[in-house]
């Protein structure tokens, strides 16, 4: 008979190492790429030393001259608070209930619930990757009771957001209905008056989501670090006027970064961008050269370097990254958050339902700023053969 004290066995004991591992693995192909670490978490906290030049300490002399002065590598230091990922799974009493007497119903039972926490954490996870940390996923324009978004590449249905105007809150905890990717519209179930000046956030996370990549190609401080006294932890930003998003464009950005002493080994942009780029592969009679990621995913490459597609990256933007100057500085694993007696299934005393909490404490860290390349205004038209 299957029983509370079961299935949170099955929780921790099955389910918790397949679902950490599909997270891992499967999240983005940026993702996979990165480290992760457990060094440097001090208190609450991930502090790095990282060096923004090298050793001073060598010259060439005459057999009386002085010795060289300089030996000590500058070095900047980084601290970031460890961001706190959540993910929930819940189970009604009477589902518990109906499918005691019969193990393969409850499994199954279980199995579509890790199937639908593991979806939305792949989601969130890699949405948080292209993300600057707030937790916005848009603006809002509101008009002839049609609401549109100027981002949708991070919104699906069944989502949970807050409306917030600067300061003010104006509805919390709103479900998304449905989302037009075409058009950009979406329909929200709530009753609030939404205005033009209305952004939208992930449900309780404004401000609280991981430093991805649009916070590291940013303004203002990083890592507690200003970036105006310390002009190395500046991405390098590129805004395209009239270039065309091919081979010589594509070779001329990195190898102005390969100058800044940055070995581009991975692209990532829109896949509008990537289908541009294959378009003028083919107009100018070039092979199309293809490489399999470690997720699996099948990518077109420059000369070697894959090209990633992905719905985080705008129509007309680019990254160009070295994704060994990145680390995922955590804790340890997702585990699940456990009372002081060890249980993970609690009641939810609002309802007659079980839930779990998936946790993770992490934070992303790029150790050299300057290394990343990012390209916005380029054009996704594509031309006729």
């Amino acid at each position: 008979m299957v029983t509370l004290k079961s299935a949170e066995n099955v929780l921790k004991d099955v389910y918790l190492g397949v679902i950490a591992d599909q997270i891992n693995a499967k999240t983005n192909p940026l993702f996979s790429r990165i480290k992760r670490s457990t060094r440097n978490i001090v208190g609450k906290e991930v502090r790095v030393v990282a060096p923004i030049g090298i050793n001073g300490g060598v010259m060439a002399g005459l057999e009386t001259s002085d010795l060289p002065n300089g030996v000590d590598t500058p070095y900047l230091s980084f601290v970031a608070p460890l961001k706190n990922l959540y993910g929930k799974f819940e189970i009604s009493d009477k589902a518990i209930r109906c499918s005691s007497s019969d193990v393969n119903s409850f499994v199954n039972l279980l199995q579509d619930g890790m199937d639908s926490l593991l979806k939305a954490s792949i989601f969130n996870l890699s949405r948080m990757l292209y993300g600057d940390g707030t937790g916005l996923l848009g603006q809002l324009t509101n008009s002839s009771s049609s609401i549109t978004v100027d981002n949708v590449g991070g919104i699906v249905p069944g989502m949970y957001v807050d409306i917030i105007n600067e300061t003010k809150t104006v509805a919390k905890n709103v479900r998304v209905k449905s989302v037009d990717y075409n058009t950009k519209k979406i329909v929200l179930d709530t009753q609030e008056e939404i205005t033009t000046n209305d952004k939208i956030y992930v449900q309780g996370s404004k401000d609280c989501e991981i430093l991805g990549l649009k916070a590291i190609v940013g303004k203002g401080d990083l890592y507690g670090v200003n970036r105006e006294e310390y002009p190395v932890m500046n991405a390098q930003n590129y805004t395209a006027t009239e270039e065309a998003f091919d081979e010589d464009y594509v070779q001329s950005i990195i190898d102005d970064l390969e100058v800044n002493g940055t070995n581009v080994n991975f692209i990532n942009c829109s896949y509008k961008l990537k289908r541009l780029y294959q378009k003028y592969l083919t107009i100018y009679n070039k092979n199309i050269e293809y490489t399999t990621l470690e997720d699996g995913m099948k990518v077109i490459t420059h000369f070697g370097t894959p090209i990633v597609p992905t719905n985080y990256v705008a129509d007309g933007e680019c990254y160009f990254l070295n994704t060994n100057d990145f680390v995922f500085y955590e804790l340890g694993d997702w585990k699940w958050l456990e009372d002081e007696s060890g249980r993970v299934l609690k009641q939810d005393p609002t309802k007659a339902a079980f839930s779990a909490t998936l946790v993770k404490y992490t934070e992303l860290l790029c150790h050299k700023p300057s290394g990343v390349g990012h390209v916005t205004g380029l054009s996704t038209t594509v031309p006729e053969a």
